[in-house]
């Protein structure tokens, strides 16, 4: 039979099943660590054992139960759907994690070259060699990783490839349940008008709208549901062929592991929840570092 159960860090009511009383977990509002009390003592107890208990075990015992009862307005439940709520929202934060890495890395880079890495890398004529995602790599704490790599090769020469069985966890989005370990779930979304211009990347002193409300790399399924050959293929997503959607599953939005929504980062390095409830034209406002368009103080709240 379910009980009722509150959290002591948030005050968050939840109504529990017994059997999984006594079990240590996660709030799932403030994400706190919680451990559920052995609600199966109480309800094993018999009647004749209670009959002969003093009137104060009674009384103690009366208080237990009517705290229970009072926490009658559950957040959530513990238990089928609320489980997989609860999973979404561990996805979320882990991957939130992995974007502040990340951002954390890009802006190093930028400190040292003046501008953010270029999607890609490429030849005086023309040919692509390399994504962000390997010049990165010393920032991430892999150069012994980012040794491996002949820059003077494309991304796709047999030496690179084999460098490139190895990906830093931090690219391994923790909601790709593809198996493909060697698969990067996270992007930049390139073009004109946003951070990565045809004319070449711009960094952190050029952005003129709030940096706490632009878009440095986003968390997404490879781009145009296109075959993906690895973490190191230079490949990113067109600002002009995005729907400004989240997670809408057309390989054209941001998101694409959890239903609700989908995880960001922005140029101050810190990573962001977007509801997939965001309106299309709040998304672009936000991937645009210089195009002053008005968004409330709480849009990334």
């Amino acid at each position: 039979m379910p009980l009722l159960f509150t959290c002591p860090h948030c005050s968050a009511k939840t109504q529990v099943e017994d059997r999984y009383s006594g079990q240590s977990g996660e709030c799932f509002s403030c994400g706190s660590p919680i451990e559920i009390p052995d609600f199966a003592g109480v309800q094993e107890v018999s009647a004749p054992a209670k009959a002969r208990r003093p009137v104060g075990a009674m009384l103690a015992a009366g208080v237990v139960l009517m705290l229970l009862v009072s926490l009658v307005f559950s957040i959530i439940q513990f238990g089928g759907g609320s489980v997989s709520r609860l999973a979404e929202i561990r996805t979320q934060r882990s991957s939130i994690s992995k974007l502040e890495v990340i951002a954390s890395a890009m802006n190093a880079y930028a400190a040292d070259y003046g501008a953010y890495p270029p999607p890609a890398s490429k030849t005086s004529g023309g040919t692509v060699m390399h994504s962000w995602r390997v010049l990165l790599l010393p920032y991430l704490g892999e150069r012994e990783l980012y040794s491996r790599f002949d820059l003077t090769k494309p991304w796709n020469h047999p030496v690179n490839l084999e460098a490139a069985y190895e990906m830093p966890d931090a690219y391994l989005h923790p909601g790709d349940n593809s198996g493909m370990l060697d698969r990067s779930g996270y992007y930049l979304v390139v073009g004109p008008g946003t951070l990565f211009p045809p004319s070449g990347p711009l960094g952190p002193r050029d952005v003129t709208d709030k940096s706490a409300q632009t878009i440095l790399v986003i968390a997404a399924r490879p781009p145009n549901n296109q075959a993906f050959n690895g973490w190191t293929e230079p490949v990113d997503y067109d600002f002009s062929k995005m729907q400004g959607t989240i997670n809408s599953g057309a390989g054209l939005s941001p998101g694409g592991f959890v239903e609700s929504g989908a995880t960001v980062a922005t140029v101050d390095g810190r990573g962001h929840f977007l509801s997939k409830e965001m309106l299309p034209q709040t998304f672009k406002a936000l991937v645009t570092p210089r195009g002053n368009e008005p968004l409330p103080d709480d849009t990334l709240d």
